[in-house]
């Protein structure tokens, strides 16, 4: 009989990321990520490290043999990979800069190709493959480190999730050489440009000529998450052209074959938070209009998962000057799909999956794929349509553990809106037959057929674990996504409310007890249904929101996403966000909560924790413990160090078994 899979097995998982297909179309790179164990008294960590695969006859092997490598990129003439990557033996680790490196497709050992005092931020390849651009910050200096003396701050936003201080410095473009020590005293070496704000997403035309990106205008724009959509000579030379002449929530840029045009992911009016993620194309000329190829189509995956590395890519892939290959999410799924210039639309694949990263080149296509009972898997597609499945790294692991599949389900709400939801079941239920019900971050995101070892971990201790998606998460809408705008905690909370109820009707016992627990959109959604509702026999909330007035000046994000979504600011709309904070009504609670909050958050800060926390204890009317994780951000969950992970995933299933 196999095993179930439990908590401590989060360290037998392997992940991938960064799939990237050679200019060939026969060979690929992608990053292989596990957990190490750590030795004596050492914390365990991750090693990622590049595998290359022969696409045809998918043979692996490891490229790298570095332990933290990233952003992987082939040269034009494909016999080399760039990437960045702390340089072996820097001191105190995890603090050095990343710095470009390269290394040969055929083998050898990788080189550093820069020594900038403040690493390599992004980079790009010349098209000769002798050359790469890159960006670094001038005049820098380690803000974090704990010298002791103030800090004198200027920028509104100063610090970010999972970044911690934001640094300073003029951000400037470099041309190096890919040799060893090609950086800023390497030979050759030449500075090109430098830019006002940060860009990112570089992109060179085909031609090489131009280099397209996205950037603030200001640090207005930059402080309010927004970017435009640039071009500029690849030399540095003459001004940069703002292609869409206004900011917005862009992403993904993508130049045509021919290098006339763009096509880039953004909400449909650019600015709208929520809004589904439509694919557009822009001619690379200063005041062309945008056009849109999709409309209420939600074009880059949201899916939520717990077992990932990597960001991507994501961006819309040329296939020739008149299409795309993107990925298409819809209710809980992520297909490939071909898009024409005309917004003509194929879907490529069918079933229960999620495509989570994509890239394609000479008729080929590959995919990381993640289904519900497997973590991602590299799956190609060939030029007749053909699809296979190379390289699944938990195959065997898996194998000798239950992983049992959810069950798809769908309802309609009594105001005439359709649910979906899933529901996990357990191959050795609990004697109470208990229930523990998740709610999504985001709250643009969405649950769906993507493998979560965290409900997975719940089924082993016999839970039935249901998750959905209520009237605000992505790929349902824009209607659906946009229902709960200024009103978090209305529509919302009714429709878990009916998920609770739909799932208890088909349930092998009605009056089966209910854990409710769920993360940072989650958390607020758990602080808010305690508040307002005695339907729960415990609670776990984490990463949470409780109090959207402190959230505004204290959150990476707050003043646009607050403004945005709860509508005003502390000063002109107070009552507002004050009835819309579940502190307000914490009075109510009675039910037992544990508090899970990391103290490096800066996406939710932790002064939300501690003052839901205080509340809870101060009024005790309800349980309740803190469990304060250090040296961690707002992703703890999903990237955090692996026996905190774990310390976390046996927490929640402690407090609902101390609950039963």
């Amino acid at each position: 009989m196999a095993g179930r899979l439990r908590p401590r097995h989060l360290s037998r998982l392997v992940a991938l990321g960064s799939p990237t297909i050679a200019p060939d179309g026969e060979r690929a790179v992608y990053v292989h990520s596990q957990v190490l164990e750590g030795e004596g008294d050492a914390a365990p960590r991750y090693r990622r490290r590049l595998h290359l695969i022969d696409l045809a006859t998918g043979a692996t092997r490891p490229l790298t043999m570095g332990e933290s490598v990233r952003a992987p990129a082939w040269s034009p003439c494909g016999r080399f990979v760039a990437f960045l990557a702390t340089p072996r033996g820097s001191a105190p680790a995890g603090r050095s800069p990343e710095q470009l490196h390269v290394i040969a497709a055929d083998g050898g050992e990788a080189w550093a190709c820069t020594s900038f005092a403040a690493g390599v931020l992004e980079f790009v390849w010349e098209v000769d493959a002798e050359r790469l651009l890159v960006t670094t910050r001038e005049d820098w200096r380690d803000t974090s480190s704990e010298h002791g003396s103030g800090r004198w701050v200027d920028a509104r936003a100063h610090r970010y999730d999972g970044i911690g201080w934001l640094p300073t410095g003029t951000v400037a473009l470099w041309r190096v050489a890919r040799d060893e020590g090609g950086g800023a005293k390497g030979a050759g070496a030449k500075r090109r440009a430098s830019f006002d704000q940060p860009p990112r997403e570089l992109r060179l035309t085909p031609d090489g000529n131009h280099l397209v990106y996205l950037a603030p205008a200001d640090r207005d724009e930059a402080d309010m998450g927004l970017s435009r959509l640039w071009s500029r000579r690849a030399s540095g030379a003459g001004e940069p052209k703002d292609l869409l002449g206004r900011a917005g929530l862009l992403s993904n840029p993508s130049p045509s074959p021919d290098g006339r045009s763009v096509a880039f992911h953004a909400p449909e009016d650019l600015t709208t938070l929520g809004r589904p993620l439509t694919t557009f194309v822009v001619a690379r000329r200063r005041g062309a209009a945008a056009k849109a190829l999709t409309s209420d189509l939600e074009t880059s995956p949201t899916v939520g998962g717990d077992c990932r590395v990597g960001d991507g890519p994501t961006r819309p892939r040329w296939l020739d000057e008149a299409s795309l290959l993107i990925a298409l999410n819809r209710e809980g799924r992520a297909h490939l799909a071909r898009l024409d210039l005309e917004g003509r639309l194929e879907v490529l694949q069918a079933g229960d999956q999620v495509v989570l990263a994509f890239d394609a080149a000479a008729g080929r296509s590959l995919a990381l794929v993640e289904q519900p009972t497997s973590p991602g898997v590299l799956v190609v597609r060939d030029g007749d349509g053909q699809e296979r499945r190379l390289v699944d790294p938990n195959a065997a692991f898996l194998a000798t553990r239950s992983v049992p599949r959810h069950e798809r389900r769908t309802f309609e709400t009594p105001d005439g809106q359709t649910l979906t939801y899933w529901c996990l079941r357990p191959e050795k239920p609990r004697r109470d037959q208990a229930i523990v019900v998740q709610v999504h971050g985001g709250p643009y995101t969405n649950y769906g057929e993507a493998f979560m070892h965290e409900f997975q971990a719940l089924a082993a201790a016999g839970y039935t674990v249901v998750y959905g998606n209520p009237r605000g998460g992505s790929s349902f809408g824009a209607a659906f996504a946009g229902a709960i705008k200024g009103a978090y905690g209305s529509v919302d909370a009714d429709d878990v409310l009916a998920i609770v109820d739909h799932a208890l009707a088909a349930h092998s016992r009605a009056d089966a007890p209910v854990h409710l627990t769920g993360g940072s959109y989650g958390g607020f959604m758990t602080n808010w249904l305690v508040a307002h509702s005695d339907r729960f026999r415990s609670a776990v909330t984490q990463r949470s929101i409780c109090n959207w007035v402190s959230f505004f000046g204290t959150s990476d994000i707050g003043p646009w996403f607050g403004g945005q979504e709860q509508g005003g600011t502390p000063w002109d709309a107070a009552k507002r966000l004050w009835d819309r904070s579940p502190l307000k009504y914490v009075a109510n609670v009675r039910t037992p909560t544990l508090v899970i909050h990391s103290e490096g958050d800066y996406r939710c800060p932790i002064e939300q924790a501690e003052q839901w926390f205080t509340a809870l204890k101060t009024i005790g009317q309800a349980e309740t413990r803190l469990l304060r994780f250090p040296d961690e951000g707002h992703d703890l969950s999903r990237s955090g160090r692996p026996d905190r992970r774990i310390e976390r995933l046996e927490a929640i299933i402690g407090w609902f078994e101390t609950h039963a």
